[in-house]
């Protein structure tokens, strides 16, 4: 699976954005730097977002002005309402249809904005390691961090990649510094850091009224999940899942804890349904099968859809009867030749 890369306009500058797979539109807000290449190079990350879009979801990802492959003149200071208008504008060139959003770490401010601002172009948001405000950090930490990053980029990377990757071998932090510093320049960075540290999300947190789904590792020491409970708390319509592990990154640590707390929120049943009008599975049967076809077990389906597992267990039973086929694996590819899930 390749990425196809293409560009959108702001106010005359360029935003790099790239698309794989096919599906309800799955776009992840912008991290703090990246660079859509260079990312792509990365066999986690690249299998991550893979996963993602074999399970039926168009997934983009994009580059925010000053950084990646976007242009890298910023027309001003970074702005929470500056990212704001980057992210609609690559939810708006992606075509009409609201956008589910996974919104890592510092993103969550600006797709919370996005929600208060225009909620008919998200439908759903997915907060992963994420943060209402960085106020549990004194003010002079976060100065020192912010100049620390503009007066000697290399080791600030170096630093910063520590903290997201607590564990990683000595060759994995030198790759993520590395990725991090040809994501944008020194200054460009620390302004970025900067903006992050001091926003806040509280403003538009009451407006945000569309499901959302707050994930956030127990050891995670950039956001501690201290935080991600504060967000969690404070949103509308939200459902809190702690996960084990301390990366930061959500394509490390263990991605089958991190696919089955996404299956039941990702999963869309009722454009399942207007795909195949002919399917002899109810809308409940069909979203066990998509729970299936990613790999969970009974036990693990019945905590993602909140279900018994005995009644998991009737729900297959049934689907193989209907499918006339005589495994779960069987069903599963069968249901998604026939275009039902």
């Amino acid at each position: 699976m390749e990425q196809d890369i293409r560009f959108c306009e702001l106010e005359g500058r360029r935003i790099a954005y790239a698309s794989i797979g096919e599906g309800p539109l799955l776009v992840f807000g912008a991290k703090w730097v990246s660079h859509l290449e260079e990312e792509w190079d990365d066999p986690r990350a690249r299998s991550f977002y893979e996963n993602l879009a074999e399970q039926g979801h168009r997934v983009v990802r994009y580059d925010r002005l000053g950084a990646g492959l976007s242009d890298r003149t910023l027309p001003g200071p970074p702005s929470i309402d500056l990212d704001t208008r980057v992210l609609q504008c690559v939810i708006d060139a992606c075509g009409d249809e609201p956008a589910t959003v996974f919104a890592c770490s510092c993103s969550a401010v600006v797709t919370a904005s996005l929600a208060a601002r225009a909620p008919e172009r998200i439908r759903k948001i997915v907060f992963f390691g994420s943060f209402v405000s960085r106020e549990d950090l004194p003010e002079a930490t976060r100065r020192s961090i912010v100049d620390f990053v503009r007066a000697n980029w290399t080791l600030a990377a170096q630093m910063l990649a520590g903290l997201i990757v607590p564990h990683a071998s000595g060759d994995e932090i030198a790759a993520l510094s590395r990725y991090q510093r040809h994501s944008a320049e020194a200054d460009v960075a620390a302004a970025f850091l900067d903006l992050e540290l001091h926003a806040d999300a509280r403003p538009f947190l009451p407006y945000v009224t569309m499901p959302a789904l707050v994930l956030h590792r127990r050891g995670d020491r950039t956001v501690p999940i201290s935080r991600g409970r504060e967000l969690a708390s404070l949103l509308p319509n939200a459902r809190f899942v702690a996960l084990c592990g301390d990366s930061h990154l959500p394509h490390l640590d263990d991605q089958r804890e991190v696919q089955r707390a996404l299956a039941g929120f990702l999963d869309d049943t009722a454009a399942a349904a207007e795909t195949n009008g002919d399917s002899p599975l109810s809308s409940r049967e069909a979203e066990v099968l998509r729970l299936v076809a990613a790999g969970l077990s009974n036990r693990e389906i019945a905590g993602s859809l909140v279900l018994s597992e005995h009644t998991v267990h009737r729900h297959v039973a049934n689907i193989l009867r209907k499918l006339t086929q005589s495994s779960r694996a069987a069903a599963a590819a069968s249901a998604t030749r026939a275009g039902y899930i």
